[in-house]
């Protein structure tokens, strides 16, 4: 078992956990902080902290639960010694869209409206709904990786990963958001 051999010294037994587990450490970081770079930096934190507390881990099965503890712990302690942000998170990501369309208003308008509807549709799923989607799409984990990583049934995590696509695309489809044709350039001078 990797965890034992990790236990017992083994770097590579450690490395294959850390490529096995680091979303699930990532995706904890996230959904507290929703800070890409900052829930990347505390990710690997996390698995130094593990890397060291390891040996204190009694029963080898337990790993995936262990480390989501030491990852939330992790993330809680980050997210309350933030310092007050003077600037809000609207206009933040406003920055970024800014940035992303510089030279393309329309453009950058509706990227932004977008991201906040996506965002807004994520945070409104239920914990365990958003986690299991969030590690499924962008982790590139498997549905029975999922089940093993959280210890539940298959049949629960494909009913979260269905649910929470469902719910996802129930709030979007009721955004304002469509993607249509921007008007060709002739059109744009009489706008």
């Amino acid at each position: 078992m990797l965890v034992r051999r990790a236990q017992g010294g083994d770097r590579a037994a450690f490395d294959r956990l850390t490529r096995r587990y680091r979303g699930l450490a990532l995706a904890t970081a996230y959904t507290r902080l929703h800070d890409q770079q900052e829930a990347e930096d505390l990710a690997q934190e996390i698995l130094l902290r593990a890397w060291t507390k390891l040996p204190t881990l009694q029963d080898p099965a337990l790993f995936p639960a262990w480390l989501k503890t030491i990852a939330l712990r992790a993330a809680l302690n980050r997210q309350a010694r933030r310092p007050p942000v003077a600037v809000s998170l609207d206009e933040l990501a406003e920055t970024r869209a800014c940035t992303a369309h510089a030279g393309d208003p329309l453009a950058r308008c509706l990227t932004l409206e977008h991201q906040r509807s996506v965002y807004q549709a994520l945070c409104d799923l239920p914990r365990d709904n958003r986690l299991t989607i969030v590690l499924h799409i962008c982790e590139g984990f498997s549905c029975p990786e999922l089940a093993a990583l959280f210890g539940v049934p298959l049949t629960t995590i494909e009913g979260r990963v269905h649910r929470a696509k469902a719910q996802l695309r129930r709030v979007l489809d009721h955004t304002t958001y469509h993607r249509t044709a921007l008007p060709r350039e002739d059109q744009k001078a009489s706008l």
